[in-house]
């Protein structure tokens, strides 16, 4: 009896857990990470740009130190591109929107997805230092070829001399 009522505990707690959806920001000691757009999608070529928001309710001003989204294949990573808040920083009570993180992808397709990780300084008598995860991806695929007129009348020329030549043969 006690073993079916644990069994029954279990089997809600992990049906409980997977309906549970994962949270879109990461949030340490009352700073709050989020990606505007994580899922990006462009052609190849393209730059594909992530920008950020920073909210701060841990009680003291934040400066952003280091941001890091880990290996890009299909292309170059663009770290330069983070605007660096580390040199005005984000007050108690307020927050930020900016430019983290840039790819310059290759001309050819490729996917990338990771998580990028914002590392941030809280000011105080003892400076204390945090790390912020979010999760992104990039999607870059080669737009669909359309077919020119001409490949589609030399299509449609070709379905009809076979026709006219099946009906001859008919007779």
């Amino acid at each position: 009896m006690r073993h079916r009522n644990l069994l029954g505990a279990l089997l809600f707690c992990l049906g409980f857990l997977a309906l549970v959806q994962r949270a879109k920001a990461d949030t340490v000691d009352g700073v709050t990470f989020t990606l505007v757009n994580p899922n990006l999608t462009g052609n190849p070529g393209q730059t594909l740009t992530w920008d950020y928001n920073v909210s701060n309710a841990s009680g003291v001003q934040i400066l952003g130190v280091f941001v890091n989204a880990g290996i890009f294949a299909g292309g170059t990573a663009i770290a330069s591109a983070f605007d660096d808040f580390g040199h005005a920083p984000i007050n108690n009570a307020s927050s930020l929107q900016g430019v983290l993180y840039s790819f310059q992808s290759d001309p050819v397709s490729s996917t990338n997805s990771g998580q990028f990780t914002l590392t941030v300084e809280l000011e105080g008598t003892i400076p204390m230092f945090i790390d912020l995860q979010t999760d992104y991806t990039a999607t870059v695929s080669s737009a669909n070829n359309v077919p020119e007129p001409a490949t589609l009348m030399l299509l449609a020329s070709g379905l009809l001399a076979g026709w006219l030549i099946s009906r001859r043969a008919a007779h």
